[in-house]
């Protein structure tokens, strides 16, 4: 009887052990981000804070951009324990206010900020604040091109917004977040993410950036890419899967940009990461460890 009550003990803490590090987890997410707030405020009360300029007239708006190859190795899905490697004529177009794009990183002379896949369209923007609203399109997930999603079903192409604000706390440090929404309701989801960021100049042409993420999705989102409905489950011969709303990710990354002279960049970028929650414990997740790398070169106009 003894026996049979310490084991009953033990396995009691042990389930309190995972979700105290589960809370542990969201806990330590949560007050990062009050800390870098504080932070942030007392900078901005420490110095002056800058006037907002005035926006650009219509009629001033210029065209800038670049474009050239980009070369990556990411995953064959979020959770793969595969590889794949793709090759993707990047742009990036400004007009004003206006971007477009389907890459990272390719900034041009007179800008050199975040720039977010698809349409985008600054909504306000200043020394310290930017809010931004972009659409994409989200070609979703076909499962019979996916190595080992045979069976899965597919998750559908949708159209995409992504709500964005970034505040630059200091000249190197940059927080942000964004939202980002399944406009035509096709089982896409939500999903929120917080960021952090930190850029250095090495030398006069080349400038390194570190950067932080965390990730959560809603209900609807994880089960469209992490769960396995009955059908698919019959299928596949995969477990049924349900998944709630949680944290689906956390990710940090490092990249290196160099100027060649006035009109050409060279980037190379690397990020490591690791599923959480509900996207870890997927019957679909052979890997809760994620990594890719890209490279790529750029001439601007």
């Amino acid at each position: 009887m003894r026996s049979r009550l310490s084991k009953a003990i033990v396995a009691d803490r042990k389930c309190a052990c995972t979700r105290s590090g589960r809370g542990a987890l969201a806990g330590g997410l949560a007050i990062l981000a009050l800390v870098l707030l504080r932070v942030g405020e007392c900078s901005a009360a420490e110095a002056e804070s800058p006037a907002e300029p005035p926006p650009i007239p219509f009629k001033d708006w210029k065209w800038e951009g670049a474009i050239g190859p980009v070369v990556s190795v990411s995953p064959d899905y979020s959770g793969a324990s595969t590889r794949k490697t793709s090759l993707t004529p990047g742009f990036y177009l400004r007009y004003g206010r206006l971007t477009v794009s389907n890459t990272g990183g390719f900034v041009t002379r007179r800008n050199n900020d975040d720039i977010f896949r698809g349409l985008g369209l600054d909504l306000k923007r200043d020394d310290r604040l930017r809010f931004n609203v972009a659409l994409r399109i989200d070609n979703g997930r076909k499962s019979a091109d996916t190595r080992g999603l045979e069976g899965v079903e597919d998750v559908r192409r949708t159209l995409r917004a992504r709500f964005s604000a970034t505040w630059q706390i200091d000249p190197a440090w940059k927080l942000g977040s964004g939202l980002s929404v399944d406009l035509l309701n096709r089982g896409g989801g939500s999903v929120v993410d917080l960021g952090l960021s930190h850029d250095r100049r090495w030398g006069t042409s080349t400038t390194w950036t570190l950067s932080a993420v965390a990730s959560a999705g809603d209900a609807r989102y994880m089960r469209s890419w992490y769960g396995i409905d009955a059908p698919a489950s019959a299928a596949s011969g995969r477990a049924l899967y349900v998944p709630g709303a949680g944290l689906r990710d956390v990710g940090f990354g490092t990249g290196w940009r160099t100027e060649i002279g006035q009109d050409w960049i060279v980037l190379w970028g690397g990020s490591v990461g690791r599923l959480l929650g509900p996207a870890a414990r997927s019957p679909l997740t052979n890997s809760a460890r994620q990594w890719g790398t890209s490279v790529g070169v750029a001439r601007r106009f």
